[in-house]
């Protein structure tokens, strides 16, 4: 009998070992599971797109590259929910189309709309500044004087006489800007409001008199900088680079059969439309630099939003509905059948 006690103790041993094996076991087959795809800073590529958009209007080419990251994600992204039903394989078109859904909203929609709206409020915020005007309405008057600018020979018009015929050509711009984006229609004036670049309201005749005050302190400037050139000195208002710029310019210019006759002012033209871009780049930069910091406040925020809104409240229980009277209609069918 001594000899068995020990034997039953050992026994008695073995038996706790293997329970508290298989409840660790079973612990372990619990375990919340978590979705490698969603994790940061994989996660990160489904916003490359978003980040394109945000970087568009200072670099287009940049910005189109930005969506091939994101696409792939996307794919992914929507496949591996397709064929897999959390860590088993189980394919399931109904699984697929919502992740389809799901990225849809919170990396395409949403956050591109984060990016526009950061962009707005900064364009706006910038009435505040010594202008006046938002920076899209700076960018765009500026543009608009460039390529009035290019078509015209500045050494055939005085100051003066350059500004009265501009301000017609400048009013004429501001009523049809405001004519074309009028609308009664609430669904394009929302989509107008986050989505589009213009201000067409600022062009109107509140701001028209803060608009001519605008682009009249530039052509100042453009002037200016133009007087100076002429007598090959270095205004003040442009940079070193490009006055060097002005320089090489003269130098192709007067090499060239076509402009060596007039290659000073062809030169110095270049060079106030470069200095003009420049303007129009800070600009952009400030807009991007809203669009971004938009994006980063809003991003988790989003993914939150459409997970728990969208794909839990709406999505899901749609797609539950419609396969439920899927079910029913084939049962029906198979009941008429037999």
């Amino acid at each position: 009998m001594s000899k068995l006690a020990p034997i039953n103790g050992f026994a008695g041993h073995n038996i706790s070992t293997e329970t508290t094996s298989n409840q660790t076991f079973e612990k372990k087959e619990k375990r919340k599971y978590t979705d490698p795809l969603m994790k940061w800073p994989v996660r990160g590529m489904a916003f490359t797109n978003d980040i394109g958009a945000a970087i568009m209007d200072i670099a287009p080419k940049a910005g189109t590259m930005f969506w091939v990251p994101a696409l792939m994600y996307f794919g992914a992204d929507i496949y591996d929910k397709y064929r897999n039903d959390k860590e088993s394989y189980n394919p399931n078109a109904r699984r697929g189309l919502k992740q389809a859904i799901f990225q849809t909203f919170a990396s395409i929609i949403f956050p591109i709309a984060a990016v526009h709206a950061g962009q707005k409020v900064i364009s706006v915020a910038a009435r505040k500044g010594n202008t006046g005007l938002s920076l899209q309405t700076q960018e765009e008057i500026i543009q608009h004087h460039i390529d009035y600018m290019s078509n015209r020979k500045l050494r055939e018009q005085d100051l003066n006489t350059y500004k009265e015929q501009y301000g017609k050509a400048l009013d004429n711009y501001i009523d049809e800007t405001t004519r074309a984006h009028k609308t009664k229609n609430p669904v394009k004036s929302l989509l107008n409001l986050i989505f589009g670049h213009r201000h067409p309201e600022e062009l109107g005749k509140d701001r028209r008199n803060k608009v001519h005050e605008y682009i009249n302190k530039r052509i100042d400037d453009i002037y200016s900088i133009r007087a100076d050139l002429l007598e090959d000195k270095k205004p003040a208002k442009i940079s070193d680079k490009l006055f060097a710029k002005f320089n090489e310019l003269k130098n192709v210019y007067k090499k060239d059969s076509k402009y060596k006759n007039n290659f000073v002012d062809n030169a110095i033209k270049d060079t106030l439309k470069k200095f003009e871009n420049s303007k129009i780049f800070k600009v952009k930069l400030l807009k991007t630099l809203g669009g971004f910091i938009s994006l980063g406040l809003l991003i988790q925020p989003i993914d939150k939003f459409v997970e728990h809104i969208i794909i839990e409240k709406w999505v899901q229980p749609g797609l539950d509905k419609f396969n439920t009277i899927q079910i029913k209609d084939f049962k029906e069918k198979t009941m008429k059948n037999s």
